[in-house]
């Protein structure tokens, strides 16, 4: 009964997370970072008490049943039919797709020996109109320039690019919008990072423009020490194992404070658009978190809306989480959201139909 309490009490604030800004309480940040395995308790303990027949089962339900709104974040139901109205034509639709691509393998983290090659693949099979990349990498040598890259996707005419590192003749790591629609205009938004980045793109989508927000939020950054240590840690309470996770926690704090810096600063942006708003990228955060809150409100989640399971996108070392994030404004109704199993990176990379329902505003 007494640990029943104790997981309820960290229901609750992890439920505070999204709410608090990790910039001045960061504790709350680090449960709601845990909620998908607090919950998992809470089911554990549901069973427990059902089994045993006790009315002490009511903790753990009333503390589910309290952030509800959380659960559909973590794993929607989507019973109903698709909002999108039937014998639409199809010229009315845009086909995204987001995908941190992690340098295009520069690294040879992935021991497949033509990732990159895959990747240019995947993309050309999957067709879309409008493609935001992360991590997006190009260099001087031959077949990794932009240039290069730009004709493997030629389905994709029109780009923007904004780098964060060695820009010069085009060349470093940051982040890439590729349209099939003619881009308007272009402007990287300015934030407290020397690695992730964001910009935005006003589009001509049929005769109405859309901006779309390319965003890369501020990562963690763990070290290769860091994650043997979490590999193989069993809790000692020695100088060197309480000093090592001390490092983690504090690399885990800054990377939470910017990207709250960060996600004001964009959504500052996002409300002032003068167009309908379409939000693409990697937030290196999961929904239960201030960032994420912070940067959705007045849009909607195209997994939330038209996804399936639990969506996972990470696909690295640690806890697989829900990170990437397609997320639009009005008059835009999303339907078959993906989260695509292509092992090409340490991210899937997720897709979505929008339907444009009625006349973006001028």
């Amino acid at each position: 009964l007494i640990l029943n309490f104790l997981a309820a009490i960290a229901m609750l604030i992890a439920y505070l997370a999204p709410v608090v800004n990790p910039a001045r309480v960061f504790f709350p940040a680090l449960f709601g970072l845990a909620y998908p395995y607090i919950l998992m308790v809470h089911l554990a303990f549901i069973c427990y008490w059902l089994i045993r027949l006790k009315e002490e089962i009511l903790i753990s339900v009333i503390v589910i049943l309290l952030g509800w709104s959380h659960i559909n974040n973590l794993i929607p139901l989507n019973l109903r039919p698709s909002e999108v109205p039937v014998n639409i034509s199809q010229d009315r639709f845009l086909k995204t797709l987001s995908y941190n691509v992690r340098g295009f393998n520069i690294y040879q983290w992935n021991k497949e020996p033509e990732a990159n090659k895959e990747i240019f693949k995947f993309l050309e099979d999957q067709e879309p109109q409008l493609l935001c990349l992360q991590e997006y990498y190009t260099s001087s040598l031959s077949g990794q320039t932009h240039a290069d890259i730009s004709r493997q996707l030629k389905y994709l005419p029109h780009n923007a690019v904004y780098y964060v590192a060695d820009h010069t003749n085009r060349t470093g790591f940051g982040i890439a919008t590729f349209s099939k629609y003619p881009i308007l205009k272009k402007s990287r938004i300015p934030f407290n990072s020397s690695f992730n980045a964001a910009m935005y793109t006003d589009i001509l989508f049929q005769s109405d423009t859309v901006r779309v927000f390319n965003i890369h939020l501020q990562s963690i950054r763990l070290q290769e020490d860091n994650y043997a240590f979490m590999d193989t840690a069993r809790l000692k309470y020695s100088n060197e194992q309480m000093s090592e996770i001390r490092a983690i926690g504090s690399r885990l704090k800054t990377a939470f404070t910017m990207r709250a810096e960060q996600a004001q600063v964009i959504a500052s942006y996002i409300k002032d658009s003068p167009h309908p708003v379409v939000v693409m990228g990697d937030f290196n955060d999961t929904p239960q978190s201030y960032a994420y809150r912070k940067i959705k409100r007045g849009l909607d989640d195209a997994f939330r809306k038209s996804g399936r399971g639990f969506g996972n996108t990470y696909a690295g070392e640690l806890p697989s989480f829900r990170i990437d994030y397609i997320l639009y404004s009005p008059p835009f109704i999303s339907s078959e959201f993906l989260r695509i199993k292509a092992d090409h990176s340490d991210h899937y990379p997720i897709s979505t139909l929008l339907y444009l329902g009625s006349k973006a505003k001028e």
